[in-house]
């Protein structure tokens, strides 16, 4: 994967990177062509004038990357730090409609851990912005910031260089599962986070003063030119456009995930779960609250590729949720094992609580239903008794619970023999003695088999 290096003799920390970058490798000069020097898979270019002014150029070049190594000035963020970003317009001008150039989501990432691994000089990716906007190459520019200072310290230019030069050997042509970022500061301080902690690539991302400029076109345009999967909305910073952009990135067919749900997407491959996404949303199922839920046992049959695409349709599991919540009550870890050898997606609240489960399309509901069911009678038969009427589709459970009424009929004042009752010891009122089981009544309920409530999230 041949990637390629741009300096500019107009830019200080530029000169810096492109000293340092010689003096690190043995680069060989070249006689033809607009690179001047090849390393491996590398070649560097020193052009004399602006980054922007070199669209042409670009368009010459035979590069599956290209680096802009540049200078990043800012009055707001103080003291040495290197900064990466894509480049685009997304407010057009009189000569040019608003545009995005292509990104390249892999280096970027391999370049700012790098750049964290080799020094404690803080590292920020910042939101798409400037030219040159109309690269077809995946580009990104990555800078020394923020003072004359900065962009001519030897030390700050050689670890920038170092970290380009990592790209020579790194597996850059390794997939990335990639996001488009919305809302939050200019330094997307809460995408870089999540970059770092988690295995997910970030394409073009967009700050919340960019929001209410961002077209139906652009935000397309940054799916297809960061080739991403998926969007990620920092929420409590997006305004005003927060539902608008939701509503218009899933009428695109993208997912809008939480940081949650990149961080615990679960055992099974990013197309995999993003469909399984898509496909529970037609069936009005929200995410609010929720995480998705793969079983062991659909876990192996996607990883061993034995399913057919078929089983990407689900079918609601109408089992009613009161059985299932009284049966986790009773004991979760048991009834989890029984979801895990069937194959099942499950949404989970935060609290442990399992509020709907799908089966896949070609699995039969009946057998996988009865098996749940037959498991959570088992499961309630330790603390109830338990009755099944297939008939009436009914699971009748008994208790026997302390009934207040009867202690006083019999004598019995509230306080600590109440309460010694209640725990099923028998107690002494004068010459009396009185049983657990004379205060005790027995309470069933019934409970329909089948689920009453659309997806049992309430």
């Amino acid at each position: 994967m041949h990637s390629v290096i741009i300096c500019s003799e107009t830019d200080d920390a530029s000169q810096n990177v492109a000293r340092h970058l010689l003096k690190r490798a043995p680069w060989t000069q070249c006689s033809d062509g607009p690179a001047q020097w090849t390393y491996g898979n590398l070649q560097l270019l020193v052009i004399k004038d602006r980054f922007i002014k070199q669209e042409a150029l670009i368009r010459e070049l035979n590069a599956d990357v290209i680096i802009f190594s540049s200078r990043h000035e800012s009055e707001k963020q103080k003291g040495p730090v290197f900064t990466a970003h894509f480049t685009g317009d997304i407010n057009g001008s009189q000569h040019m409609s608003p545009t995005l150039a292509r990104a390249a989501p892999r280096a970027l990432k391999l370049v700012v851990k790098r750049l964290q691994q080799l020094s404690d000089i803080k590292v920020l990716v910042e939101v798409t912005h400037h030219c040159p906007c109309t690269v077809n190459i995946p580009s990104l520019f990555v800078e020394i910031g923020s003072s004359k200072f900065d962009w001519t310290n030897d030390a700050l230019g050689d670890i920038m260089a170092q970290a380009i030069l990592s790209l020579d050997s790194l597996p850059l042509k390794l997939k990335c599962v990639t996001a488009v970022g919305f809302g939050g500061p200019h330094y997307a301080q809460r995408h870089t986070d999540i970059l770092f902690s988690s295995e997910i690539c970030y394409g073009h991302m967009f700050a919340t003063y960019q929001l209410e400029r961002l077209s139906p076109a652009i935000v397309q345009e940054a799916f297809e030119k960061s080739q991403a999967k998926f969007a990620y909305f920092d929420r409590k910073k997006m305004g005003a456009e927060g539902d608008r952009l939701r509503l218009l990135v899933l009428n695109l067919g993208y997912e809008v995930l939480r940081k949650s749900d990149i961080q615990n997407h679960g055992d099974v491959s990013w197309e995999q779960y993003l469909r399984i996404r898509r496909v529970l949303r037609r069936y009005g199922v929200t995410f609010d609250g929720v995480s998705i839920q793969v079983s062991a046992s659909l876990r192996d049959s996607l990883a061993a590729h034995a399913m057919s695409l078929d089983y990407f349709e689900f079918k609601h599991l109408e089992l009613n949720p009161a059985i299932i919540k009284l049966a986790c009550a009773v004991d979760i870890e048991s009834f989890k094992h029984l979801i895990e050898i069937e194959k099942i997606v499950y949404l989970e609240r935060k609290d442990g609580r399992i509020v709907s489960m799908f089966v896949p399309a070609e699995s039969s509901s009946i057998n996988v239903t009865n098996a749940l069911l037959i498991g959570c009678t088992e499961i309630l038969k330790k603390r109830y008794e338990v009755e099944y009427s297939e008939q009436k589709s009914k699971l009748y459970i008994s208790e026997r619970k302390f009934n207040a009424r009867l202690a006083q009929s019999l004598g019995v004042a509230e306080g600590p023999l109440f309460a010694k009752l209640a725990h099923g010891e028998p107690i002494r009122i004068n010459s009396k003695v009185i049983k657990p089981e004379d205060v005790f009544t027995k309470v069933k309920k019934a409970f329909d088999v089948a689920s009453t409530d659309k997806f049992g999230q309430h």
